[in-house]
């Protein structure tokens, strides 16, 4: 008598690009896209003589919710660097009244910012005559400074990395999910060799709901495989 197994399945997970939690993802979904090639059946009575399926490329896609500039800077083929803390003395910007001049760093808003004219010898009111936000100054209408005019800003650069997009060729990098079947409790863990990410279609900045972003990308085949009926492209471990 055949035993019946029940293997319902609902996928939840972590996914490692690199070795690097890529925090939550809330879709990870494998294609993979074929090609036939066919013989006709000359003999007669139609159809196909044989036929053979071959696999044209291993697509592995995810959905990421964690805008990091890390994972940013893999759907936009970007290089990623560290921002430290620094004092900054005196940049220059010219006023936008009721706009913004942006500074060259981002500020670090909890430490105190001065604006003064060009020659340093007049000293505006922060809220009064400009606001402050990170991206930069923003000359208020009602105020002392004139539209055009040259400001001298001072301020504290705020520590965090910045991201430099499309600047990079692309990478080719290792994927595991190390995930759990929520359906039985069991645990299964798919790893992916070599992963090659290509930059995303679309990217939404400003939503009114939680964002997400898709990364797509080929699976290669890893040459370093050479064993008989074993994978070049992943594999999917299961207990």
């Amino acid at each position: 008598m055949s035993v019946i197994v029940k293997e319902s399945y609902i996928g939840a997970g972590i996914v490692y690009v690199a070795g690097r939690d890529v925090g939550n993802a809330s879709g990870v979904e494998v294609s993979i896209e074929q090609e036939e090639k066919s013989l006709p059946n000359y003999r007669g009575g139609g159809g196909n003589y044989d036929s053979v399926t071959k696999v044209s490329s291993v697509k592995l896609k995810m959905t990421l919710n964690a805008f990091s500039n890390e994972n940013l800077a893999l759907a936009l083929r970007g290089k990623v660097s560290v921002l430290t803390a620094d004092p900054v003395d005196n940049e220059i910007v010219v006023a936008k009244l009721d706009g913004l001049a942006p500074t060259e760093k981002l500020i670090d808003i909890s430490k105190p910012v001065t604006v003064t004219n060009s020659d340093g010898t007049t000293a505006y009111d922060v809220d009064v005559d400009y606001y402050v936000s990170a991206a930069g100054i923003r000359a208020i209408g009602t105020g002392e400074i004139v539209d055009g005019a040259q400001l001298k800003v001072s301020y504290t650069s705020a520590a965090g990395n910045a991201l430099e997009a499309l600047t990079e060729a692309g990478v080719t990098v290792p994927v595991v999910i190390d995930g759990m079947n929520d359906a039985n409790g069991k645990p299964c863990v798919l790893r992916f060799y070599l992963w090659k990410p290509s930059p995303t279609s679309s990217l939404s900045l400003i939503t009114d709901d939680y964002g997400s972003f898709d990364i797509e990308g080929e699976v290669l085949a890893n040459d370093a495989i050479v064993a008989a009926g074993k994978s070049k492209f992943f594999k999917r471990l299961a207990a």
